[in-house]
């Protein structure tokens, strides 16, 4: 055991574990490896010859003994190549006996103990600077900070406001005609610390109408946060302002947060309005075109529904007319009828006769408006040709946007079914709708249900439509 070692050279460490059945002592572990791999390899990876020549170092084992079996650990210091290292390490896993004693060696792991030396470099040069900025500069990082913080406020006061509203903007906003429209002051300074200074901000989800003025004939940038609230503000923007492009902070990032290689990158990806994406909410994902023909289309049932309603308030109107006529002509009957009784004594029977005439008239035309209030609606055609096909069949058709198929089930499956779609927009049921089915196409985006029958609905979506047959 009296090997050469060379510590300055390793560059591996073997670690084995061992198990041997029977009480033995460290010199038997070690004697087991000389002779049960002499011979096994060349001479030059016998062990004896690689600790003289200083190869390996010396054999350190670890042990202890329990209930007549003994455990522990082999180290093996090596400077040999990685090869060489891990055919060493196999030849050990060869002993099984030490003594008159079974034995079992199994690696554990080879470490590079260049990699410890490293870390202990590299924590030691940081205690060195730690310490060196203790004693050597303790004013360096006061110094630093007093500089950032003035730096930041010469940015703050350069920050600009404009009109009554105090807008605040970068110095370079007025005279630029390209701007970008951020959500607040923080916005404003962080774009002027990279050198952007066109800026001004809407501070708040609420676009003030003097703001956009300010921004009226300039090319302007929405850069907006990644989060819910830009959403809400983007809306709002496609619907009073005429906003050119749009760049967004990552997902869940504030622009005030961003660093200037973050900025650069959104700006560098802003998109025309039209391509802009919603990051949150049921309209993740879509485009600000795509929101738009969705909303109109959402849209379209109630300006139906108002259409109708002015409609039959028109044709209304000449009801009255038209009752008064008739009252007109009624009197003028009641007056040939009082002549015709003058004659007969009876002037005061025809005007009662003539008063309820006009009763009975009045009665009919209150009928004739209600039933104009829920006269029969008009479907597209894709609409009309489906609830034909399905009738007494028991069956539940779903469409898109576009009047394309896209589930078609009996009643009883339809609940489950639903929940596998996507970007629904009608759906026909020949059966009951009920409050269930109504709740779950709510969620799906369904803004029309047709149905044979309607049950009692405690709670109504006001995105959603109903429609009976029976109003067809």
């Amino acid at each position: 055991m009296g090997a050469k070692t060379d510590t300055a050279t390793t560059k591996y460490e073997i670690h084995a574990n061992f198990r041997v059945v029977g009480i033995v002592e460290k010199p038997d572990i070690i004697g087991a490896l000389y002779g049960q791999t002499d011979g096994l390899l060349s001479e030059e990876l016998d062990i004896r010859e690689l600790q003289k020549t200083g190869k390996i170092g010396r054999i350190d084992v670890k042990i202890s003994s329990k209930e007549g079996i003994t455990t522990g650990e082999i180290i093996i210091p090596s400077s040999l190549s990685r090869t060489e290292t891990a055919i060493l390490a196999a030849t050990l896993e060869t002993v099984d006996r030490v003594g008159p004693c079974n034995c079992e060696i199994k690696l554990n792991e080879i470490t590079d103990v260049r990699i410890k030396k490293r870390k202990a470099i590299v924590n030691r040069a940081a205690e060195i600077i730690r310490q060196w900025d203790e004693k050597v500069s303790p004013f360096s990082a006061s110094i630093q900070r007093e500089v950032e913080e003035s730096s930041k406020k010469v940015k703050e006061s350069s920050v600009v406001r404009l009109t009554d509203e105090k807008f605040n903007a970068g110095p370079g906003f007025e005279k630029s005609s390209k701007v970008i429209l951020v959500e607040g002051r923080a916005d404003v300074i962080n774009l002027m610390k990279v050198g952007i200074d066109n800026t001004i901000a809407v501070n708040g989800t609420s676009i003030p109408k003097k703001l956009l003025e300010l921004i009226k004939n300039k090319t302007v940038t929405a850069f907006l946060d990644g989060d819910r609230g830009a959403d809400l503000i983007l809306k709002e923007l496609i619907q009073v302002a005429n906003i050119n492009y749009v760049a967004r902070a990552p997902l869940g990032k504030e622009v005030e947060d961003l660093t200037e290689a973050e900025i650069h990158k959104a700006l560098k990806n802003a998109v025309p309005i039209q391509q802009a994406v919603f990051l949150t909410g049921s309209d993740k994902g879509t485009t600000v075109a795509e929101f738009k023909a969705k909303t109109k289309r959402k849209e379209e049932p109630k300006k139906r529904k108002k259409r109708d309603e002015q409609e039959v308030h028109h044709r209304h109107m000449p009801q009255k007319e038209q009752i008064g006529q008739h009252q007109q002509r009624s009197y003028s009957q009641s007056g040939r009828q009082q002549r015709s009784y003058s004659q007969s004594g009876r002037q005061q029977r025809g005007y009662a006769q003539s008063t309820m005439q006009q009763r009975s008239y009045s009665q009919s035309g209150r009928q004739q408006y209600t039933r104009r209030v829920t006269r029969r609606v008009r479907l597209p055609e894709q609409l009309e040709k489906a609830i034909n096909d399905i009738k007494q069949q028991f069956e539940a058709v779903v469409f898109d946007e576009d009047y394309n198929v896209v589930l078609k089930s009996s009643v009883k499956e339809i609940f489950n079914k639903l929940q596998d779609i996507e970007k629904a927009q009608t759906m026909i049921v020949d059966g009951v709708v009920t409050q269930r089915l109504l709740e779950i196409a709510h969620t799906k985006g369904i803004s029309l249900i047709i149905g044979a029958r309607i049950a009692d609905i405690s709670k109504k979506p006001l995105t959603v439509r109903i429609i009976n047959y029976k109003q067809l």
